[in-house]
């Protein structure tokens, strides 16, 4: 299929492998309030995004007062989980986006001076002409900063895919009128990605495959179709 013009990247999941550091931060409330732990199977079939709706589904009680509690608790376990790694051959999948002349942004709910910082902790900040992360740790919707993210760059979201790992990826590409492909190395189990209807591959790594730009592994599900003849 033909390259798009720019490739939008969720990060969290995406980018970043740190799915285990998100249970391990929710594995923490949990035992806060007396719960059993749970595994990454498990969060990955319960996971929603915001994560309000997770937690609620995992018997964890949250209030408008006892939510930024629950935030401080999970982001200082999560931030300090020695699991936390680049996906494995995002480097080369990246460059290789980049020589076959594909522009790279993030959109991310992650806040955006540590989103900047585990950029740089990586080594591949120099990638991406526009990085845009949230406003505070409560996480929220993508979608305006992915919009404002467009027209700073002169970009068609037509032109463009969105790559992320959770429905409210393609949530966010539908909304926006992009393209989406869904990675396995993040926060939803295959099943529930490969039932999202648009392709699904097993990481970042195999993204310029699916773009023709290079040999690798990939999975569409039962459709090949484009990304943006699947919206």
């Amino acid at each position: 299929m033909d390259a798009p013009r720019h490739v939008l990247l969720d990060f969290n999941g995406t980018l970043q492998d740190d799915v285990e550091a998100a249970v391990a931060g929710t594995n923490a409330i949990l035992r806060d309030q007396g719960s059993p732990e749970i595994t990454v199977e498990r969060y990955r079939d319960v996971f929603s995004f915001p994560a309000r709706g997770c937690y609620e589904a995992l018997g964890i009680a949250v209030t408008e007062k006892n939510w930024p509690a629950l935030c401080d608790r999970f982001f200082s376990v999560f931030a300090a989980h020695p699991s936390i790694r680049l996906v494995p051959g995002a480097t080369t999948a990246l460059a290789t986006l980049r020589a076959g002349g594909i522009g790279l942004s993030i959109v991310s709910a992650s806040e955006g001076a540590e989103l900047e910082r585990a950029l740089a902790r990586h080594g591949v900040r120099g990638f991406f002409e526009c990085v845009s992360g949230q406003q505070g740790t409560f996480a929220g919707s993508k979608v305006e900063r992915a919009l404002e993210l467009f027209r700073s760059l002169g970009v068609s979201p037509s032109d463009a895919v969105m790559v992320g790992d959770t429905g409210h990826d393609l949530e966010v590409a539908r909304e926006i009128g992009c393209g989406c492909v869904l990675v396995e190395t993040g926060y939803e189990s295959r099943s529930r990605l490969l039932a999202r209807g648009v392709p699904v591959i097993p990481s970042i790594a195999a993204l310029p495959a699916l773009f023709g730009l290079g040999a690798g592994e990939d999975h569409y599900g039962d459709d090949a179709r484009s990304p943006q003849d699947r919206l």
